[in-house]
């Protein structure tokens, strides 16, 4: 890719200097071209038209740092476009997304009534998502939030136009539920490539499906427009075959053949120029001519004739009778770009996908405290919001350091404002807890998530001098809770100044609160510090070992969970990583035993930190080839949860090495998961079949590692283990020379892999980095893998000691929104867009049809069912949702 190519006006220079085969009406050939030509005029595309929809492919920085890509969209394609449109009423053209129409209207205001005369004219198709991401990178809220700030903000500032293709046609990778999400926003059609030629109906596990385009390569008409004529005649007239022989097969309706001309402004201008040129030749053919043997034929061809994306997907309504259907995910063959490469931003990023709809859901409980959505703060949300959805899959690329650090600004904006919002709604609501100052100082703790839960909190306390010494919790009750003190501080007097304080919240009601009181207390019994090697609860007996974890025992299960063999469970491995994050691969780059380290090979003594009622915990730090590795292992008591944080420190930054932490498990009849957008997947299930072609030959089902969402798991025949992960990639085969036949967790944690572009940065990511994992075991097929995964990622909020209003008016334990069906979550409680109602997403997570009861703090009024981005369908009396579906309502007060 190269920089520094001026483009002014594309489409009004002449012919390239190639020998003109073309006279008059009639094209002198070779006999392969004249039998393709013949072919073509004998076939149902002779009474049809070859579509030509012209865009330019951007990723948002790419060819040059963000700013100079926002100008040269501008001046080398956007104003000269607008230009021939003016010029030619014939031309049509596409963009791909919307925040590229946004940023243009932004540096020119004064254009958005001509965009908006084109758009209502059908000469200018926008595409319906706000950024052509990895969808998998995103968690669902995210991937939904694409078509707000896409679809629905183009209907809403052009005159109601509603976009109806989404353009992704870089990326080689497709999430399952994506066909669902796009039509449940008003998306029929899917334009891709790095996939297989052709078009197919690509569908979700619920049954919703969207028509998917795929030229093979998105350079393929371009490239047709760099031959000389003869060739790409010739070429058309092969492209056709696959046409008139698998599509447009209804008779006497007019017919069609796609040709996408998609470029980047850093290629050539030659071929985008000749394309009027070379539609001209063809439109002009009525004869072809055998050189080698005279014969002169008259034919009867498609046209060239500019459209749009949309007007193809139309026209092939009515002359195609039936694609077939394909479903599944494609796995992201790209995928060390962002989260191995970029770790610090896709943390922040990762962390923004729970707390941005935490904040939603928090504001929603004060609104219905408040009876009132006043101070409700919608341009902070969608300020956050536009944020988080913001980087798309251009990291890297020229100018890389600064388009990487614009992504991970955006991600740590919308992270710090989610928890501004969260801080301030759970300050005000503890405040309108009837708490009571008898009891002592209450603790307010909040649960976002739509199924009750127990789970640990971990809040700041602090005193006046002389306050205490020891400290008693209980509930509002009056219960004695177990909690455990971290981090003290004593005044002089030795009474407690401040300190964390650990406690297990049991049975949390969803979506809502309950509260706890803190007193002071008589003389504690002390825990004994000892070293052990053998951990033991009721839940599980672990056995540490010098560099890691021998074994972990389920008791419940009677399994024991690690094969540790070959690798100690919770060490880390570093290994020779050579690669890009994106490039003309077919398959994800492997690592390679070069340099190999482990910390087992440096195996030290695991150190007790703490031991108490609430949890136990050691700490562990080691030497690894060009860093050190610091774990911290947390075993907790009232609850089935171990938690792992590993510190990445002293990091030499050296290029092309890979760091993985390793849960070896002891299961080889075995499944492995993942959670995915609104879903889940099971490896070797749930792909798209086969390979993808056009250059990716490895099947779908055997690419590796894989993007995840909060959770990985492992389930056998009667046990399952199940991993939450901090990280957004993870394997589950074992990378290493002589590789074991059982399954090997891997979070990747880092990898100081490259761009892929010639000027492109290399990811070398200095400082340190820090990680968190929690792991449970249950009975193979339990819920318990999708809502432990969740809950670990997602944090109980505490509040210590509120001010308590003098209206108070809530309950010490109440849920603002519950769902009677535990196979239904919800993902989002929000403030309606467009009036004062209020907004639940949910999804189904089973394969049956489900019925769902909504408990709400507020008798709603009615219940309309709504499209993905809030536009009313139909009002219900019941919520019942189809197999895997994701459904939204509007809830009316």
């Amino acid at each position: 890719m190269k920089k520094g190519i001026v483009l002014t006006v594309l489409c009004v220079l002449s012919s390239l200097s190639v020998k003109a085969q073309v006279l008059n009406d009639t094209y002198s050939c070779d006999n392969e071209s004249y039998g393709l030509l013949k072919n073509l005029s004998d076939s149902p595309l002779s009474r049809g038209n070859i579509y030509v929809f012209t865009t330019t492919h951007q990723d948002l920085a790419w060819l040059n740092h963000l700013d100079a890509c926002i100008a040269d969209r501008d001046t080398l394609w956007l104003t000269p476009f607008l230009k021939r449109l003016a010029d030619d009423p014939n031309f049509r053209m596409d963009i791909e997304q919307t925040s590229i129409l946004k940023e243009y209207i932004h540096r020119h205001p004064e254009t958005q009534p001509l965009f908006a005369k084109y758009m209502k004219e059908g000469r200018i198709c926008v595409g319906g998502t706000f950024i052509q991401p990895y969808e998998e990178m995103y968690s669902g809220e995210s991937l939904a939030r694409q078509f707000y700030l896409g679809s629905r903000w183009l209907k809403k500032n052009f005159d109601g136009y509603a976009p109806l293709s989404y353009f992704n046609v870089d990326v080689p990778g497709r999430t399952l539920q994506m066909p669902q999400i796009m039509k449940k926003a008003g998306i029929d059609n899917l334009i891709i490539s790095r996939h297989e030629r052709g078009l197919f109906y690509w569908q979700s596990p619920d049954g919703s499906k969207v028509r998917t385009y795929t030229p093979g390569h998105y350079i393929y008409f371009y490239n047709v427009l760099g031959k000389e004529d003869t060739a790409a005649i010739k070429e058309i007239g092969k492209e056709s075959i696959l046409w008139y022989t698998k599509y447009n097969d209804v008779k006497k309706v007019p017919t069609v053949m796609p040709a996408m001309l998609n470029y980047e402004l850093s290629w050539s201008k030659k071929p985008v120029e000749n394309c009027p040129v070379l539609m001209d030749k063809w439109n002009r053919i009525r004869y072809i001519r055998n050189e080698e043997t005279g014969k002169k034929t008259k034919v009867s061809l498609p046209s060239f004739k500019y459209a749009t994306a949309d007007d193809f997907f139309k026209t092939l309504d009515h002359s195609t009778s039936a694609l077939p259907v394909v479903q599944g995910e494609r796995p992201n063959v790209w995928l060390y770009i962002h989260g191995p490469s970029h770790e610090k931003a896709l943390t922040a990023s990762r962390a923004g996908d729970v707390l941005l709809p935490d904040a939603e859901k928090m504001s929603s409980y004060s609104a219905m405290v408040r009876g009132s959505f006043e101070r409700y703060p919608s341009r902070e949300l969608e300020e956050a919001w536009e944020a988080k959805i913001y980087p798309d899959h251009g990291w890297g690329g020229n100018g890389g350091i600064m388009t990487d650090n614009t992504f991970l600004r955006k991600y740590e904006f919308a992270l710090s404002r989610a928890e501004q919002i969260v801080d301030q709604q759970a300050f005000y609501l503890a405040s309108s807890v009837k708490t009571s100052n008898e009891k002592g100082n209450p603790i307010v703790v909040f649960n976002n998530l739509s199924f009750g839960r127990t789970a640990p909190v971990q809040v700041d306390v602090a005193f006046r001098p002389g306050y205490a010494r020891h400290l008693q919790l209980k509930d509002s009750h009056g219960k004695n809770i177990a909690s455990q003190l971290s981090d003290v501080c004593y005044y002089g007097d030795g009474s407690i100044e401040k300190a964390r304080l650990s406690f297990t919240a049991a049975d949390m009601p969803s979506m809502g609160l309950k509260t706890y009181y803190l007193n002071p207390a008589g003389m504690e019994k002390l825990t004994e510090a000892r070293k052990m090697t053998l951990v033991e609860n009721s839940y599980y007996s672990i056995e540490l070992v010098d560099g890691g974890i021998r074994q972990i025992y389920d008791k419940a299960t009677g399994c024991p969970l690690l094969n540790t063999e070959k690798f100690l469970g919770g060490e880390v491995i570093t290994m020779h990583s050579y690669g890009n994050g994106a490039g003309e691969f077919d398959a994800v780059q492997q690592p390679d035993m070069e340099g190999f380290d482990k910390t087992s090979n440096h195996a030290v003594a695991w150190e007790l930190v703490e031991n108490g009622p609430v949890f136990t915990s050691y700490k562990m730090r080691t030497p690894i080839r060009n860093a050190v590795i610091e774990q911290t292992l947390r075993v907790y008591h009232q609850v089935k949860k171990i938690d792992m944080d590993v510190d990445l420190l002293n990091w030499e930054g050296v290029m092309f090495r890979e760091y993985r932490l390793m849960w070896p498990v002891a299961f080889k009849q075995s499944a492995v998961s993942y959670e995915v957008p609104f879903g889940a997947l099971t490896v070797g299930k749930d792909e798209l079949p086969g390979a993808a072609g056009e250059r990716y030959y490895v099947e779908n089902s055997k690419q590796h590692p894989r993007g995840i969402g909060n959770w990985l798991s492992v389930a056998g025949e009667n046990c399952a283990l199940t991993l939450s992960s901090s990280v957004a990639v993870a394997d589950y085969i074992d990378p290493t020379n002589d590789p074991v036949d059982y399954p090997v967790l891997q979070p990747i944690l880092l990898a100081s892999r490259r761009s892929c572009h010639d000027k492109g940065n290399d990811f070398f990511q200095p400082g340190d980095h820090s990680y968190h994992f929690s792991l449970t075991s249950h009975p193979a097929g339990d819920k318990a893998r999708a809502e432990f995964g969740v809950s670990a990622n997602t944090p109980l909020v505490a509040v210590y000691n509120p001010e308590r209003f003098q209206k108070a008016s809530l309950p010490e334990e109440y849920s603002f929104v519950s769902v009677n069906n535990p196979n239904v979550k919800i993902t989002a409680l929000k403030k309606c867009e467009d009036d004062n109602s209020l907004i639940i997403r949910m999804y189904n997570s089973s394969g049956n049809e489900e019925k769902a009861g909504l408990q709400m703090a507020v008798q709603p009024k009615a219940v309309i069912h709504t499209n993905l981005i809030e536009e009313e369908l139909e009002p219900v009396q019941e919520i019942v949702l189809g197999k895997y579906a994701i459904e939204t309502y509007k809830v009316k007060f």
